[in-house]
């Protein structure tokens, strides 16, 4: 593999990736998915070579390991990258369904532009804002919120069935 150094004494492999056929959000996610096995270093130009270094975290990390690593890392960005692209593709259609189900639980025929409006009035009727005098605490009437200490116990009500 031309893109991948291997530093095997170091723990460490150095990826060069084209940013003209993985993104940077691509980049990220695949590091995401080794964050518990590896640390990661960003570095280089977003536009021309993004360096990944990707070093172990576990210091007995032999050569194939991080050579493991490195391939599996690879296979993350061809993963994230598929990802990407079929979300972008199904977006139009992710928008509709949802914009469809507002509609029928409506209970009426809205216009995509109706259906933001309506559900912004309903959200914002039942979120009810504190007055600026009010305690920004919830009530608690039935304690639950209390710390439970045996002595507590003693006077606590039981819960209306």
């Amino acid at each position: 593999m031309k893109n991948v150094e291997l530093f095997p004494r170091e723990g460490k492999a150095i990826i060069s990736i084209n940013p003209k056929v993985y993104s940077l959000e691509v980049v990220y996610s695949a590091a995401y998915v080794f964050l518990d096995k590896a640390y990661f270093f960003l570095d280089g130009d977003p536009e021309t070579d993004i360096k990944v270094v990707m070093k172990a975290k576990d210091e007995k990390i032999k050569q194939k390991e991080l050579g493991r690593m490195a391939r599996d890392f690879g296979n993350e960005l061809i993963n994230y990258s598929v990802y990407i692209a079929q979300a972008a593709r199904n977006q139009g259609v992710r928008e509709a369904i949802i914009k469809r189900a507002l509609a029928t639980n409506l209970g009426e025929e809205y216009s995509p532009e109706e259906i933001e409006e309506t559900e912004l009035k309903e959200a914002a009727e039942k979120i009810k804002m504190p007055e600026e005098d009010e305690d920004l605490y919830i009530k608690d009437p039935d304690g639950i919120a209390q710390p439970w200490t045996p002595e507590k116990a003693k006077d606590l009500k039981k819960p209306k069935d």
